[in-house]
């Protein structure tokens, strides 16, 4: 099972703890022990040492405070990432590399680095490292190289301007089908970098409801450290009736995918839309007919949207119907 397949995975909260080696060092050691040394046959001499003492660390707990994980960051370096075998494939090394990320970022530093084991850069590719250099060789584990440039972490609430914006991305796709409208979900959920909105009166299943849309929201929600989703509703007692998947998400995602009611007071003239970074719109026209237009570039009308739904989202609040998990 890789780190971006939905199903079979047993969701669990996840709580990184930001902390220090005076602090937290026999939780830290024990977690490095088991992983690097008994695992993995690292010399003992050759895992800890006097830097750990420097180093800014953080500690993954899940249920009932039980220690998962760990990882550390010294200058800008990430290191000793170690999450114990019975909580691997679940999440626990994203968890710890986005706190990581938006410390470094919020601490100025330009760029962090590592040295991924071979096995675990498909990983760090997923959190937007790029490898560099030649494959070494350290403690017997051979290691690649791998750095992540922090510029575009800097303000999570500005959608990035691509270099060179195509003819393509800027024209309105013209659609006509409920097909259409959920395979123009998909394309602009995989372009999605910061943020995805969604506004509709149930969440149309024939749009909304499907196993890869699904898949791709999960995806961009693990793999950004200022990833969000808001997803606002008219209708919360369909999607709990039917078992909608995206209410399934919110559930297993709670800091990252947020859904709330709209007011019965609040009023709009928009059908329904979904929103990405600013800059893309999926826009159905008629609530009846699937009738609609998607465009992956036009900031202006997504922004003046987006602040649209953010009055919409502001003034409207969780409803207790939502938090009722689906059987």
């Amino acid at each position: 099972m890789n780190d971006s397949d939905v199903s079979g995975i047993e969701f669990f909260p996840i709580d990184v703890e930001q902390c220090d080696w005076q602090g937290s060092q026999q939780v830290l050691m024990d977690i490095r022990r088991q992983v690097f040394i008994d695992e993995q046959g690292v010399p003992e001499a050759e895992e800890f040492g006097a830097e750990d003492n420097s180093a800014t660390h953080w500690i993954a707990y899940g249920a009932d405070n039980v220690p998962m994980g760990t990882a550390r960051l010294l200058g800008d370096k990430v290191g000793r990432m170690a999450v114990l075998k019975a909580h691997r494939q679940r999440g626990v090394g994203s968890a710890l590399m986005r706190q990581i990320i938006r410390y470094a970022a919020k601490t100025g530093l330009e760029r962090i680095q590592l040295d991924a084991q071979l096995h675990a850069i498909p990983f760090y590719e997923g959190m937007k490292f790029a490898t560099d250099g030649a494959i070494f060789d350290d403690v017997g584990i051979p290691h690649q190289h791998m750095s992540l440039a922090l510029k575009h972490f800097l303000n999570p609430r500005v959608a990035p301007t691509p270099v060179d914006i195509s003819a393509e991305e800027r024209s309105h796709i013209a659609l006509d089908s409920a097909e259409g409208f959920a395979q123009q979900a998909i394309v602009l959920a995989q372009r999605a970098q910061r943020q995805i909105r969604i506004f509709s009166p149930a969440l149309d299943p024939n749009i909304f409801d499907n196993d890869e849309l699904r898949s791709q929201l999960f995806n961009f929600a693990r793999q950004h450290p200022y990833a969000e989703i808001h997803i606002l509703v008219q209708n919360p007692q369909l999607l709990v009736q039917n078992g909608h998947r995206l209410l399934h998400l919110y559930h297993r995602l709670p800091s990252r995918v947020q859904m709330r009611t709209l007011k019965s007071d609040c009023k709009t003239s928009h059908t329904e839309f979904m929103l990405t970074d600013q800059a893309g719109i999926l826009y159905k026209q008629s609530q009846n007919r699937y009738t609609g237009y998607a465009v992956y570039w036009s900031p202006l009308d997504a922004t003046e949207l987006a602040n649209e739904f953010d009055t919409l989202w502001n003034a409207s609040e969780v409803d207790p119907e939502l938090r009722n998990l689906p059987m």
